[in-house]
């Protein structure tokens, strides 16, 4: 297909266990769009590359397997696909999670009816490495927002779930070195208003083999920290800066607690407090706050609602 309506760029790495049912389900999708699949595999060692193989040469005209040799890890993986892609509108799946359908068609719709929105994303269901459901990605539901509110109120956005204007590809390509999504949403929101649907659509395997959140959650912390330090001051305000700033350290602060690693406090409190646009007294209010309300949301969705006193559990809430 010279020039598919959608490409959708799938990543993987040594998930054979999950690998099928994620193409497999972006398949499904053709039914409804044109369609491209781009599968990078950063030369998985287990029989990830066999599945791939097997499912490319079944749709040929559909698939592109793309294997690195050798390895380039998950962000160069990330660009090189997003490089190959033809599409007007690009979409992205890890290779652990999976659509549901009739995603693409919803966004679609969503995006060609709305020309200055430059990303739409969708709920999730979370799900355990065995595939059962535990609950919902955020409590966010229908949603519109900007650069400053979705730096204000940090990352609550599904990344298997975005799917994009084919435009903002190059400024993904453009950043150097290691990043997280939250990256890639703020430098979206940069080129028009982002929107989730608030209808689960992906299927987002929590805390599955490999997940960088899991095994590597430090890094993940600097490169959260180096995504809100990418945005343009000029795009936002001082006080949505400061908030970007005080809603990480808050996120630091649970994390702390929980773990018990009260370094990490010492270690963040210095470049929070010299990054922030105000001083010492006002930033600690911020911050002061940022944990007294996202404490208050927390002791609230424990709450057990409805005639069966069940808790819905969601992952990030808002």
């Amino acid at each position: 297909m010279n020039h598919p309506e959608i490409s959708v760029c799938i990543i993987t790495y040594n998930q054979q266990d999950y690998i099928r049912q994620c193409v497999e389900s972006a398949l499904a999708q053709a039914a409804d769009v044109s369609l491209e699949i781009l599968v990078g595999d950063d030369c998985s060692q287990d029989s990830t590359g066999v599945i791939l193989a097997e499912l490319a040469a079944a749709y040929p005209d559909m698939i592109r397997y793309i294997r690195h040799e050798p390895r380039l890890g998950a962000c160069r993986n990330i660009q090189a696909v997003l490089a190959e892609a033809r599409g007007n509108y690009v979409a992205h799946l890890d290779g652990d999670d999976y659509w549901l359908p009739g995603k693409l068609k919803h966004q679609l719709a969503f995006m060609m009816a709305n020309p200055d929105c430059a990303a739409v994303y969708t709920n999730a269901l979370t799900v355990n490495e065995a595939g059962s459901a535990i609950g919902f990605f955020n409590d966010v539901g229908d949603l519109r927002f900007d650069l400053a509110a979705l730096l204000r109120k940090g990352n609550f956005l599904n990344a298997s779930s975005v799917m994009m204007r084919a435009s903002l590809v190059a400024q993904v390509l453009e950043i150097e070195g290691q990043f997280i999504d939250y990256r890639e949403h703020l430098r979206h929101a940069r080129k028009g208003f982002l929107a989730q649907i608030g209808q689960p659509l992906v299927g987002y395997r929590v805390n599955s083999v490999g997940s960088m959140v899991l095994s590597s959650n430090d890094l993940v912390r600097m490169l959260y920290w180096e995504a809100i330090l990418d945005v343009p001051r000029e795009l936002v305000t001082d006080l949505d800066f400061a908030l970007g700033l005080t809603d990480f350290f808050r996120r630091v602060a649970f994390r702390a607690v929980k773990l018990r690693r009260w370094g990490l406090l010492r270690e963040w409190v210095p470049p929070v407090f010299r990054a922030s646009p105000f001083g010492v007294i006002r930033t600690t209010l911020l911050i002061l706050w940022a944990i007294a309300r996202m404490t208050y949301v927390e002791l609230v969705g424990r709450i057990p609602i409805g005639l069966s006193r069940r808790r819905i559990k969601v992952l990030y809430r808002r």
